[in-house]
């Protein structure tokens, strides 16, 4: 190859050696201020059509007094653009009877596929997509970086509200052939099966529920984990924080885990090999770390994470405030990408102040799963209200044990101890907890 590459009209790199590293090597090391071209270009070119198409776009932008032509740079955007939330989308949805709450800009004829949120925080908000979405090119760089190459089966275990195992046919154009079933602890032995049977050398994706019931059948069988996974080159968990002890489980089965979220509902984000951080892909997504004021933070500072879809020619998000807390780390990354890294610390409405002092669910995590009948660390914390004077927890516990005498008590003193509040906890076998949410997760934080 000579000469310089057009990424997009009146943007332009000089060509790189090719590393097989990368699945897309052009896009995934970009410098910086290339990169920031080619979101200038992809936002300017969107904004006018989303605002012309999308009923709540328009809505709000009106109402904020704005409109797509007094956009003409990156930083007209983060100076003038309003925002939006799932709140926004939902009272445009329960008012216009739209169920795409007013984002959508396809014609419905155009829109081959609509996934969902989890609702774990709410009900579910629609993602309509299809043929290369977003989701899809992130998720073909990621099974590359694991080490899946043309001609390798890999495991595709999607939730259901995801999309399910119906949307695979892209996998299959970039070479990988996937094998499909349902996300549900129920088949594993039927999942155990086909690995040692294809090989397969990407296990996607991995749950709490899924780790649960993969250590109950090793604890069963005779099965060796280690044998059983000696093709997997990565197992990817999603849904929440993996907990230290299924990290550690993991490890001991052979299993280096690549912790996965979703970058403010336009795709998801994977670690590297480097496990420093999510790779959020900003040539897909425009992204911002703001402040409760809507002024950004520097990196390294907490912020709430703001996205604005750039390839969405479906339903796209427009400075969208996804309520996540996170931390930006914009230089480069040591396993070569550019794309900024960015760490999860929680939802905003997540925090619960019990007399003055802050508790996230993370720091409850690590505490429940040291006790073995609760190791699957599966709680609730409950909370009518932001703050309050004892923090209540709803703890799953193996049901094989029985309501075992005094554990009620070892949690609450073990929590008490380590956050410093008073703490009351109510047992509910894990069985009946894991109904309470979508397959793959749990509300942490509930009003009752």
């Amino acid at each position: 190859m000579s000469g310089a590459m057009t990424l997009e009209r009146g943007v332009t790199v000089e060509p790189g050696v090719a590393n097989l590293d990368y699945f897309d090597p052009q896009i995934e090391t970009l410098p910086r201020d290339k990169l920031k071209e080619l979101q200038q270009f992809r936002l300017l070119g969107l904004l006018p059509y989303a605002y012309e198409r999308s009923g709540l776009i328009r809505q709000v932008w009106d109402a904020a007094g704005v409109h797509p032509s007094q956009i003409t740079s990156l930083a007209d955007y983060v100076a003038k653009a309003p925002f939006i939330d799932k709140d926004a989308i939902r009272a445009f949805r329960d008012a216009n009877d739209d169920p795409c709450g007013g984002i959508r800009i396809a014609d419905y004829t155009e829109i081959p596929h609509v996934g969902f949120t989890s609702g774990t925080t709410g009900d579910p908000t629609p993602v309509p997509n299809g043929k290369g979405s977003a989701i899809e090119a992130e998720i073909l760089r990621e099974f590359w970086h694991v080490g899946g190459r043309p001609g390798d089966y890999i495991t595709y275990l999607m939730f259901t509200f995801r999309g399910g195992i119906s949307r695979t046919s892209f996998l299959g154009d970039a070479g990988f052939t996937p094998i499909t079933a349902p996300h549900d602890p129920a088949i594993l032995p039927l999942i155990v099966d086909a690995i040692e049977q294809y090989r397969p050398t990407v296990l996607y994706m991995l749950s709490t529920p899924m780790m649960m019931g993969l250590e109950a059948y090793f604890e069963k069988s005779a099965k060796d984990p280690r044998n059983v996974f000696k093709s997997i080159k990565g197992a990817v968990f999603g849904g929440e924080p993996m907990s230290p002890r299924f990290k550690a489980l993991a490890k001991s089965w052979g299993l280096e885990i690549f912790d996965y979220t979703t970058f403010g509902d336009v795709t998801g984000a994977m670690e590297c090999r480097e496990h420093n951080g999510f790779h959020g892909w900003e040539d897909l997504a425009l992204a911002e770390c703001l402040d409760a004021n809507g002024n950004e933070v520097a990196d390294g500072e907490v912020g709430e994470l703001v996205v604005t879809a750039l390839t969405d020619q479906w339903a796209p998000l427009i400075r969208f405030r996804t309520g996540d807390l996170v931390k930006f780390d914009r230089s480069p990354c040591p396993c070569g990408r550019t794309h900024l890294r960015f760490w999860t610390l929680g939802r905003m409405g997540d925090q619960t102040l019990v007399q003055g002092v802050s508790v996230l669910p993370r720091d409850i995590q690590g505490i429940v799963e040291q006790q073995p009948e609760t190791r699957a660390a599966l709680f609730q914390i409950i909370r009518p209200q932001a703050e309050m004077e004892v923090l209540r927890l709803r703890v799953g516990y193996d049901a094989a044990t029985g309501n075992p005498a005094g554990l009620a008590k070892r949690l609450t003193d073990s929590v008490t101890a380590a956050l410093k509040v008073p703490c009351e906890v109510e047992l509910v076998p894990n069985e009946e907890l894991l109904k309470l949410g979508p397959p793959q997760k749990i509300p942490r934080v509930t009003k009752q």
